[in-house]
């Protein structure tokens, strides 16, 4: 069919307004994101390190492959649409970039991560403009799922996969004795370990399944019930294989599915899981594809573009998101170049009134924290036998790797240590409430529960999120104090028993609970 004259010069504009306009704009786009890839080259290696040892996010090598395959689908209908420069981009990518640098000077990789690849969207919003960003809307908002994250889901998963493995092992008439994440039946014992939580085949569901419904269904809410789906049925399914693990090990007289294999059937197990649920999907498809021509045009409004090329405002919006993109790394040098100017050195209160010590206790605990400055541990009795523990960890200079709030440090050898429960308490201390995070465990011969807090910046908390806050606010105040933690133990035969007596001993000695109280801090210059 042949075009008129009207149409014909129609086409050649629009050809004419691509061909001055997207190559440009697509290679100010390329050298915007290799800058800031250069800018942020240690938290970009960071991620990538994280793919490639762990199994759990080893998906995400795949993540920049597919995003970028599907931009590249698009490619004939982005032809259709004119770059727009948006300067105002710089201002997110400037809020962006301070709030990297808050991250890093708090030492939170998931936010420097999180925060770096938020950049890339606001990237390509600045230099293409917003009727592109919504063209690509879902290979944009893809990319989110290189950011490995999802580790503080780990406890729950774990508590579930043990309660949903013990509520089945009875329902089949298997005699059970379960504590915390112990399983005991008559064949055997039962550990659910971090490796059992089913995290790595929850984020891998749900980075296929986002995937799946984005092509499958045009619906929105097809597409949220089963991106849904994908979250729900793995975190089932990882407590049906834990209970079928523990079946077939007690079936076959603990020979089978107690090493490596059980890892092995969980691997199969999931896939089988995973086609499954894409089999079911299927049969509520839509025909219509999301990124086809029809449903882009209808959506979007495709029309050639009319206006003329604006080169030099994409140059302009280009170096300023390059300028502020800087802003983050370079202050970040300036304020990680910044020592302390004071020494600090952990002073254990004396006993008072009717508490003896501080001795050295004999009991194990083998807490784990990498490259701590200073850990103390101490014991103060009564008179008639009982004892409380003190534990302080203390960093005056973190750095990344050796920091007091990590996913790697840990509070008690788990070998040794059974975790029975955790929880928040909230402790009357005098005219004053202290906040303490409760861990109740048990060894082979004892039960200890144990309250520990953060003490920075002169103040107390018992999140570990807002703990994070606090040193990065100590560190742009230039406080001397560094970060520590404080944790008070007792050793009973029930944990009521073991409360009461922390909290005898909280009121009775009120240097511990007091922030900074524990510290002797010495300026360079009065050491000098």
């Amino acid at each position: 069919m042949q075009m008129n004259p009207a149409e014909q010069r129609h086409l050649d504009k629009r050809r004419a307004g691509w061909a001055l306009n997207w190559p440009m704009a697509a290679a100010a786009v390329a050298m915007v994101l290799v800058v800031l890839l250069l800018f942020y080259l240690e938290t970009a290696a960071s991620m990538a390190a994280i793919w490639w040892r762990s199994e759990t996010f080893a998906h995400g090598m795949l993540i920049f492959p597919i995003s970028s395959y599907m931009i590249w689908t698009r490619r004939q209908q982005l032809q259709q649409l004119q770059p727009s420069p948006r300067p105002l981009a710089a201002l997110f990518i400037l809020l962006l970039s301070g709030g990297w640098l808050l991250a890093r000077i708090a030492d939170v990789l998931f936010a420097e991560q999180l925060l770096l690849v938020a950049m890339v969207p606001i990237v390509v919003w600045g230099l293409l403009g917003e009727r592109v960003v919504r063209m690509l809307a879902f290979p944009l908002a893809y990319l989110f799922f290189a950011v490995p994250f999802g580790e503080a889901l780990i406890p729950p998963l774990q508590d579930f996969t043990a309660a949903f493995a013990v509520k089945s092992l009875q329902i089949s008439g298997i005699p059970v004795y379960w504590e915390g994440r112990y399983i005991s039946i008559p064949s055997g014992d039962f550990l659910v370990a971090e490796a059992c939580s089913g995290l790595r085949y929850l984020i891998a569901s749900v980075a296929l399944g986002t995937l799946y419904a984005y092509l499958t269904y045009s619906s929105y809410w097809r597409r949220a019930a089963f991106i849904a789906a994908s979250v729900i049925v793995p975190i089932i399914a990882n407590g049906i294989r834990a209970y079928a693990i523990i079946m077939l090990a007690h079936l076959s007289n603990m020979e089978l599915a107690t090493g490596v294999d059980h890892i092995i059937y969980g691997w199969v197990f999931f896939g089988v899981v995973m086609l499954l649920l894409f089999w079911l999907g299927s049969f509520w498809r839509e025909d219509e594809r999301p990124g086809s021509k029809a449903s882009l045009s209808r959506q979007f409004g495709l029309m050639p573009a009319q206006q003329a090329p604006r080169t030099k405002k994409l140059g302009i919006t280009a170096m300023m998101v390059i300028f502020v993109a800087g802003a983050g790394p370079a202050s970040g040098i300036w304020f990680k170049g910044q020592t302390l100017e004071a020494d600090c050195l952990i002073a254990m209160p004396k006993g008072r009134p009717a508490w003896s010590g501080p001795s050295v206790p004999t009991s194990i605990w083998e807490p784990d924290y990498f490259q701590a400055d200073q850990i103390v541990r101490r014991l103060y009795s009564l008179p008639d036998d009982s004892a409380v523990q003190i534990l302080i960890i203390y960093y005056q200079q973190e750095h990344q790797g050796a920091e007091l709030i990590s996913s790697q440090n840990r509070l008690y050898d788990d070998q040794l240590w059974r975790r029975m429960e955790e929880n928040r308490r909230s402790l009357p201390l005098g005219d004053d409430y202290l906040q303490v995070h409760e861990t109740v465990m048990r060894s082979s011969d004892m039960l200890r529960v144990i309250w520990h807090w953060y003490d920075i910046a002169g103040r107390r908390t018992a999140s570990s999120i807002t703990a994070k806050f606090l040193e990065a606010w100590a560190h742009l105040t230039k406080q001397p104090s560094g970060s520590t933690l404080i944790a008070v133990a007792a050793d009973s035969g029930k944990p009521e028993q073991a409360r009461a007596l922390l909290l005898k001993f909280l009121n009775e000695m009120p240097a511990v609970s007091t922030s900074g109280a524990m510290l002797a801090c010495q300026s360079v210059s009065e050491r000098t």
